[in-house]
């Protein structure tokens, strides 16, 4: 073991520009795959399955496996490199929610002799949804993809007891942010309140993705203008609730998520039941001047006690708020699988910033 885990990962920052996730997978993946060696010999295995011409390789033989980052060609940087002592090795394109340049991977690929002219090099497209699969590799596959290999592997209790522990916490961490573990919400357990406390994971998932699909800000026209710092992200579990946070400022700002636990933000009708909820943070410092704004003014004004199915308070209990629209989450979920459900809690989502945007707007 070369290097630690963490000092990979500190290499890279989020900037207003750019989001880690991709780097940070990266970076992860290499680690594993340089000091795991069931693990780096495992994902070998992969991508040879994946391989039209699949290479053949012992399962049996733990062969070395080894992996380097932003490998330097001459028409660009490589997110990753895969070589073994099978002759082979596989030029690694890795995307989360960016998109591929004009011809991205074949320009690599041209470029592969770079790298070590002795090994034969097949290229790999690793990335969020295979809807970006929009450029030829050898391989294409998913993080998901990777996620239900791996947990096969653990599940069939394949790895040592150091192994396990890292690779349950890489798989943790594609579940958080929406490309690991995908299981639907059960309708029984959004009814019954200890159930319900153990969404954490699966909610986790479905608002990472709602995050980062492009539709949810272009039909919330003028969200960007509203919240104070447009800059959505979706935290842990806090103060009872799990959800998106589209600003890191409450001057003011809004979050669109499900409330679990009601101790904090003491909606007025729970009912010990989760509730899908859109609501304007306000910093009680600030609220009286933010308040008095026109926008503001309009919103308390006209927007009515109901609509679309919302219930909607305008004087919240919690000083932190200052608008909650609410309704219960079972009522939302009209489907059984995961994409759907993830569907109907956008579409609400969507339903309930609009809803707030129309009345800041004056329109009644």
């Amino acid at each position: 073991m070369n290097e630690s885990i963490f000092s990979r990962l500190f290499r890279y920052r989020e900037t207003p520009k750019m989001s880690p996730t991709e780097n940070y997978l990266t970076e992860m993946l290499a680690w594993m795959i340089d000091n795991l060696p069931q693990f780096g010999h495992d994902y070998v295995q992969l991508l040879s399955a994946k391989c039209m011409e699949s290479a053949a390789f012992d399962a049996a033989d733990l062969f070395p496996v080894s992996a380097k980052t932003q490998v330097k060609v001459k028409t660009g940087f490589i997110d990753m490199v895969v070589i073994t002592n099978h002759n082979i090795g596989f030029i690694c394109e890795h995307k989360t929610d960016s998109l591929l340049s004009d011809d991205q991977i074949q320009k690599y690929y041209d470029h592969s002799d770079e790298i070590d002219d002795s090994l034969v090099f097949k290229t790999v497209l690793l990335t969020k949804h295979s809807k970006q699969h929009t450029q030829d590799s050898d391989i294409a596959l998913t993080w998901h993809e990777l996620y239900e290999f791996f947990s096969r592997r653990l599940e069939n209790g394949e790895y040592d007891s150091g192994e396990t522990m890292i690779t349950e916490q890489f798989l943790m961490y594609l579940t958080e942010v929406g490309m690991g573990r995908k299981d639907s919400i059960r309708i029984g357990s959004v009814e019954h309140y200890c159930e319900a406390m153990k969404l954490d994971q699966t909610l986790k998932s479905i608002f990472s993705d709602i995050v980062t699909d492009k539709e949810l800000e272009t039909k919330c026209c003028g969200i960007r203008e509203f919240v104070s710092s447009y800059d959505p992200s979706v935290p842990a579990r806090r103060w009872g609730r799990i959800g998106i946070e589209f600003s890191d400022s409450w001057e003011p700002g809004i979050f669109a998520g499900v409330i679990l636990d009601n101790k904090d933000h003491q909606l007025r009708e729970f009912n010990d039941q989760p509730q899908l909820v859109v609501l304007i943070d306000c910093d009680p410092e600030r609220s009286s001047d933010i308040l008095s704004k026109p926008g503001f003014k309009n919103i308390m004004a006209n927007i009515p006690d109901s609509e679309n199915g919302f219930i909607i308070d305008r004087s919240p209990q919690s000083k932190w708020r200052s608008l909650i629209l609410q309704k219960p989450l079972k009522d939302v979920l009209r489907h059984n699988e995961y994409e759907e459900q993830k569907n109907d809690i956008m579409t609400e989502i969507i339903s309930g910033i609009n809803i707030i945007l129309k009345y800041y707007g004056g329109t009644k």
